[in-house]
């Protein structure tokens, strides 16, 4: 029996020991080891007194194995509740492998040694992110894979530093709320004109747009005047107020032709220059707007800020078109824009509003001019100081503020 014993026990020392293969000693940040050392002989006892234990990385399948290489993951039996802590390797990282193991070893050598698969012993590393630092450099894929990542990354960076940058100057422009910031003052002006006996009047909406109040100014007084209905497409507005004109415009049935003479009235820089109305003679000089805007016409009749919202008429006292802006360039002058007669129409009757039968006779110049003080309005937003402010600081708006803001 005892012979038998001895027997058994020179065999499996002697299986400890085959397999070892030609290897090169290698000093690593956990100590040194043989690099290059069969995969079948990790768990001999020609290691068991170098830097870990026999069972160290024999105990779990592997966590990681593709293109010719695994990471056996193992650990001191001894240390179990201080795995990531010890100060020997958890992991091994082996190259040139064929036969992944796919079984559990246990702690038996010869069972460690029947099922580990082959390889060879490339680096030991104690966190899986070490594992994931050497993958990186020795698995070409995986590697292409990190470098797409971090150009990702890269690029998601740069762009949310852009972005930060573009939020940090849109608050520097934005002007930080002050104590009376809530305060609503006479903030900006434009035109607008009398279309019927019960107080309504026609506008621009960027004239009254934002507006906490819009107030009309007819025959010396001010009178609060209510949004009906905008068309911010097109730039039109209906306002009602309780005034009682004494007259009121009509509207012409057929849009301008080319050259044909018109008249701007209104109210251009507010009353900066006067409290007067204004008038300003031209000819249509085209029959579509900016950009090929068909619901508009040209004309070098002059239309300034403040203008905005003011009939512009023929000669019968007709309103053809409604002001609403000016290209602003310099060596560029007499390019102004009207909305067409057509378009305020269709918005018109869309809300219920009804204008005055055209006119179809010529008027003086002096029945003309009556016919434009009494039937042209100064119209007055009143916003808060904090909105003044605001739109100021972004600069992508038509209205026309008043000088105190400007």
């Amino acid at each position: 029996m005892k012979k038998v014993l001895a027997i058994l026990v020179l065999s499996l020392l002697f299986t400890l020991n085959i397999q070892i293969v030609k290897s090169e000693t290698y000093t690593g940040q956990h100590g040194t080891y043989k690099r290059g050392i069969d995969k079948r002989s990790f768990c001999k006892s020609e290691l068991k007194n170098k830097v870990y234990t026999r069972s160290q990385f024999c105990v779990s399948p592997s966590p990681y194995f593709n293109r010719g290489i695994e990471v056996m993951d193992g650990w001191d039996s001894l240390r179990l509740d201080n795995r990531e802590l010890h100060p020997y390797p958890r992991y091994a990282i082996f190259t040139n492998v064929t036969k992944a193991r796919t079984k559990f070893c246990g702690f038996i050598p010869y069972s460690c040694l029947k099922k580990s698969g082959d390889g060879k012993l490339y680096a030991l590393a104690r966190t899986w992110l070490e594992v994931e630092e050497i993958l990186d450099k020795i698995d070409p894929i995986r590697a292409e894979e990190k470098k797409e990542r971090d150009k990702e990354k890269k690029i998601a960076d740069k762009k949310k530093k852009e972005e930060d940058k573009k939020i940090a100057e849109k608050e520097k422009k934005t002007p930080k709320a002050a104590p009376n910031d809530d305060k609503i003052v006479p903030a900006g002006s434009g035109s607008g004109f009398f279309v019927s006996s019960n107080g309504t009047v026609i506008t621009n909406h960027h004239v009254i747009e934002d507006c906490k109040l819009n107030k009309v100014s007819h025959k010396g007084s001010q009178y609060e005047a209510k949004v009906l209905a905008v068309d911010k497409v097109n730039d039109i507005a209906i306002l009602k107020t309780n005034i009682t004109p004494d007259r009121v415009f009509s509207v012409s049935n057929e849009d301008v032709s080319l050259l044909e003479d018109v008249v701007v009235a209104g109210y251009p820089l507010g009353k900066q220059v006067s409290s007067a109305i204004k008038t300003h003679k031209g000819v249509v000089t085209a029959l579509a707007g900016a950009g090929d805007n068909y619901s508009n016409f040209q004309t070098d009749a002059s239309i300034n800020q403040g203008n905005s919202g003011g009939p512009i008429l023929d000669q019968k006292g007709n309103v053809v078109g409604i002001a609403v802006a000016t290209w602003v360039e310099e060596g560029v002058q007499g390019v102004h824009f009207g909305i067409k007669s057509s378009t305020l129409k269709t918005f018109a009757n869309a809300n219920g509003l009804k204008f005055l039968p055209a006119n179809n006779r010529d008027l003086s110049n002096k029945d003309l001019g009556k016919l434009i003080m009494q039937s042209t309005v100064y119209v007055e937003c009143h916003m808060t100081i904090a909105s003044i402010k605001k739109m100021i600081a972004e600069a992508e708006n038509k209205k026309a503020f008043l000088q105190a803001f400007v």
